[in-house]
């Protein structure tokens, strides 16, 4: 049985962390169309681990005393994978009121919100960086949740799994007290098909 190499190079780490962040770019002007508010996102952090440690990596970012919306949208192709939203309670409300001008939004709103919101910026994100490694994706129906902290990964989630990488960031809308955490889950096989994504495109230009 082949043994997979997972391990990037630091030429197509930087590759990757600069592809996501014009990836990143676009999914943030989209987002402050849709919210006519001014909002950044962080330098993506890039990171290989053994799937075990998925949860211990998500929750070490999050206040663990919170309830959470957590949005999963699977997306398949050359490289594919999962993104997940993860957004608190009090800044979904926040969401929820913003975007539907509601003192106090009910749950389906904020839901909805919420929902829209991880529409545009997984859809954007992923888009945008199979756009720049010159591939395409199939997204699935997104799920989500209302669920603890410690909830937001569960067994299944990382069954199928033994390497992840994980490509996350951070959503921030200062001014109206909204933000979430994004994650960009790959594994095995399509690390593989990623790296060897990243390193055409590091042929095409600079070979």
């Amino acid at each position: 049985m082949e043994v997979l190499n997972l391990e990037f190079n630091e030429d197509q780490i930087d590759a990757l962390r600069e592809f996501m962040n014009v990836s990143i770019g676009a999914a943030t002007a989209s987002l402050a169309n849709l919210l006519d508010a001014f909002g950044t996102m962080h330098i993506p952090k890039i990171e290989i681990c053994d799937s075990s440690e998925l949860s211990q990596k998500i929750e070490s970012t999050i206040n663990l005393e919170s309830m959470y919306y957590a949005t999963k949208q699977l997306f398949t192709g050359k490289f594919g994978g999962e993104c997940m939203f993860i957004i608190s309670e009090e800044s979904a409300r926040n969401l929820g009121r913003h975007l539907y001008k509601a003192t106090t939004p009910s749950r389906d709103d904020i839901s909805d919100a919420v929902i829209e919101l991880t529409n545009i910026l997984t859809s954007t994100i992923v888009s945008r960086l199979t756009q720049e490694l010159d591939t395409q994706v199939q997204f699935f129906v997104p799920s989500s949740q209302f669920i603890d902290a410690h909830s937001i990964v569960n067994s299944e989630d990382v069954a199928d799994y033994s390497k992840i990488i994980i490509i996350s960031t951070i959503l921030d809308f200062k001014d109206q007290k909204i933000n979430g955490n994004i994650y960009i889950l790959t594994k095995d096989e399509a690390i593989k098909s990623l790296k060897v994504l990243i390193d055409k495109k590091i042929e095409e230009i600079y070979g």
